[in-house]
């Protein structure tokens, strides 16, 4: 009402009755001349595109409702990385950002990669008739975006749509390994599972499951350092690292430095630091799974 009062309203009539709007003015209540509105950085991506892609990619199917358009990825691509980046996507939906960094690396002749996340259902429906998005939506598409599909043209005939090249692997998350509070849980994980975990966060290297030896506990190494992992998957016994262990390890083991990952630390810093000194050895003691890095 104070708006009709004070004239700041237009009403115009339509086909579909009186359409009301706000006047602006050249000049704002102090007097300072309005600056001109701003535009988007993406100007000319619509909606309706995304779902022409889909229809396309799986000839004549819309599996997933709303997808976003693979030139909005692409544009954001474009604007915020650069070579190698590894583009995240945590709720991939049909695969959209993939599409748009493979296309972008093939304008730009770049590789940048993608890491794409998402649950298996959506709705309850989905759950019920076991539609797998990751299945049967994200990775299929993905797939035929690398490798190319077949699709029907407006004539009716099946054409062969050349693939962008590169390479996807599609894996399913496993159970937790640790708890948020890096606490292991009601139900402790397998040895070579965590001796994975540790081994491939000490090294940042794939674990070589040849190199694992659960009875002396050693797990692998890497640039001269032996990493070990004294750790039983049960509430019965712990592994503990004391001066026996340390003895009977300076016999057989090579390697100068040693990381040890223990349930129990049973050895007084003193004995340790001794055991450094007459051996010429640096052992780094590690609880699981309260050090974990």
């Amino acid at each position: 009402m104070d708006a009709l009062a004070n004239d700041e309203l237009v009403f115009t009539e339509t086909a579909n009755g009186v359409s009301i709007s706000y006047k602006q003015y050249l000049k704002d209540d102090k007097g300072q001349e309005r600056g001109a509105k701003l535009f988007s950085i993406v100007d000319g991506i619509y909606t309706q595109e995304g779902t022409n892609e889909l229809r396309d990619i799986f000839d004549g199917n819309i599996p997933l409702p709303f997808p976003k358009p693979k030139r909005l990825i692409q544009k954001l691509v474009e604007l915020v990385t650069e070579e190698n980046d590894i583009i995240l996507d945590s709720f991939a939906g049909s695969g959209t950002t993939a599409h748009g960094v493979l296309e972008q690396n093939v304008a730009d002749d770049e590789n940048r990669t993608f890491i794409l996340v998402q649950m298996p259902y959506e709705t309850k429906e989905q759950e019920k008739d076991n539609f797998n998005i990751c299945q049967k939506i994200t990775a299929e598409r993905v797939q035929k975006i690398v490798h190319g599909y077949s699709r029907t043209n407006q004539k009716g005939k099946k054409e062969r749509v050349e693939g962008l090249g590169g390479s996807f692997t599609y894996v399913r998350v496993g159970a937790p390994l640790i708890g948020e509070y890096r606490d292991l849980g009601k139900k402790l994980p397998a040895y070579e599972e965590l001796a994975k975990y540790i081994f491939y966060t000490e090294t940042s290297r794939d674990f070589d499951r040849k190199a694992l030896s659960e009875k002396t506990g050693k797990i692998g190494e890497h640039n001269g350092t032996s990493y070990y992992l004294l750790y039983t998957p049960d509430d019965k016994e712990d592994r503990a690292l004391d001066s026996p262990w340390l003895q009977a390890l300076d016999k057989r083991e090579k390697n100068r430095n040693l990381v040890v990952y223990c349930e129990k630390i049973w050895i007084h810093r003193d004995d340790l630091a001794k055991f450094e000194r007459e051996t010429g050895r640096t052992v780094r003691p590690m609880l699981v799974p309260f050090n974990l890095k």
